[in-house]
């Protein structure tokens, strides 16, 4: 576990290095995709773009599952060239489609906003390939026999098929996403189809307005849009310009209703980065297309053409490695606001079988391998769960980070979701009318987490 001499947890360590495995394996099935519809030198230079695209980066440290669903993307678009490929030659294209229902259905699983982009896919597999029922039915099954059996388990769990999910599209609407996960006995007094409609349209526009960010900067991904009304000569290469514009475009509608929340620049749910391999090569090919309508024959200028649009979208990767090496010290790993040495402390002061109310239970569980509650919405809550045995366990702790005192406002801690622990994060006096009476009440290295418990637990370990 971490400590304060060593502040990574090599658990983190082993994501991040799983991640950039996969960043460079997406960069490989990049290429052959990108080969197949273009050449092989195009497909070269636009990989390079995306191993310099600093976007890339920054998700494969952050934790988050972006570089595994970039390396499924990439390989569910392998499949769907192949099968396009195969449509036009006159070939078997039973066994690609059923590969390409299949990997709709692996991301599926990893993220469940990909179904946002399965459905224009499989609209589009249906008008494309003959005969369309067979066609279509190849794909849905194939997604279903993967993706079908994890929804039937997380009903016959939770009561609900889509899990957590469900509270994902439901954030903003009155409650953060924490927020409705935090009630006990669920409430839908705040809901109803004007909120939803507004929540949609103001992400609609706030991915709008940051459309060239959320594409890694890359002007040269940014010229897919542009690309689109060209017609490229192979019909393979023209026709899935307008499959990724419409997964794209479900992309964009699946983070509209669900939102795009971000911690440290990242978010969970930006899909846009999915499409800047594909869109880089279609980007660059139109842009090719263009210079060469000029007529230079030189290929010194053609070069020095290239270099320009690489150290364009490599400009944000370069600020950052001079921030890196020449700037202050900078933490190579994404952490939310909270301390992973003085979570895994937790793991000597709380024992096995009790439980610790927490604002981020999952890296109570993760880096102090102790059960953990999500705090509920009121300390009566809390208190009936302990009481009546619910939980298997005595709830004996409360442990709170950042995430919900200096990360809020504080109106949010006094009136919103926060308000019956307000006490306890602003470390007042009134601490004392919550069930746990002792406390460190400062935590970290900015005194910024809490931790209040039942007794004296700081000279304490489990045995």
């Amino acid at each position: 576990t971490p400590n304060p001499h060593n502040t990574v947890y090599l658990g983190d360590r082993a994501i991040v290095f799983m991640a950039i495995l996969l960043c460079f394996g997406s960069l490989v099935l990049q290429f052959f995709v990108a080969w197949r519809l273009f050449d092989r030198w195009l497909a070269l230079i636009a990989c390079i773009f995306i191993l310099f695209c600093d976007t890339m980066w920054q998700y494969s440290t952050s934790g988050l599952p972006q570089m595994l669903l970039l390396f499924l993307f990439n390989a569910t678009l392998y499949a769907l060239v192949r099968a396009v490929e195969a449509k036009y030659q006159n070939g078997a294209t039973g066994l690609w489609l059923i590969a390409t229902g299949a990997g709709f259905g692996l991301l599926a699983l990893t993220h469940a906003l990909t179904i946002f982009i399965f459905v224009p896919a499989l609209i589009f597999i249906m008008f494309l390939f003959r005969p369309r029922a067979r066609a279509a039915a190849l794909v849905l099954s194939a997604f279903l026999i993967l993706y079908l059996p994890w929804l039937i388990r997380t009903w016959i769990v939770c009561g609900n098929p889509a899990g957590l999910a469900f509270y994902s599209a439901l954030d903003g609407l009155g409650h953060t996403e924490a927020g409705w996960m935090r009630q006990v006995v669920f409430h839908a007094d705040e809901l109803g189809p004007a909120a939803l409609r507004d929540k949609t349209i103001n992400n609609l526009i706030l991915q709008m307005g940051h459309i060239l960010e959320y594409l890694g900067w890359s002007v040269v991904a940014a010229m897919f849009f542009v690309s689109s009304l060209h017609l490229f000569k192979r019909a393979e290469t023209s026709v899935m310009r307008w499959m990724l514009l419409a997964m794209w475009a479900g992309a964009v509608i699946g983070m509209a209703i669900f939102g795009l929340n971000e911690e440290q620049g990242v978010s969970a749910n930006q899909l846009h980065l999915l499409f800047v391999p594909l869109m880089t090569c279609y980007g660059l090919a139109w842009l090719l297309v263009q210079w060469n309508r000029l007529g230079l024959q030189l290929r010194l200028a053609r070069a020095a053409f290239i270099g320009l649009l690489f150290l364009l979208c490599a400009f944000p990767m370069i600020n950052s490695l001079y921030l890196t090496l020449l700037g202050p010290p900078r933490a190579f790993f994404r952490w939310p606001p909270y301390i992973p040495p003085y979570i895994s402390i937790l793991n000597q002061w709380m024992k096995p079988e009790e439980i610790t109310a927490s604002d981020m239970p999952w890296a109570v569980a993760w880096y102090a391998d102790r059960k953990s509650l999500l705090v509920p919405d009121s300390v009566k809550a809390m208190t009936d769960l302990a009481d009546y045995g619910y939980l298997g366990g005595p709830v004996a702790a409360l442990y709170l980070t950042p995430i919900s005192g200096t990360e809020n406002k504080l109106r949010d801690i006094i009136k919103g979701d926060y308000r019956e622990w307000a006490p306890a994060i602003l470390q007042s006096q009134e601490v004392s009318k919550l069930p746990f009476k002792w406390g460190t009440l400062s935590l970290g290295f900015e005194k910024e987490c809490v931790f209040l418990s039942d007794h004296d637990r700081s000279r304490e370990s489990s045995p």
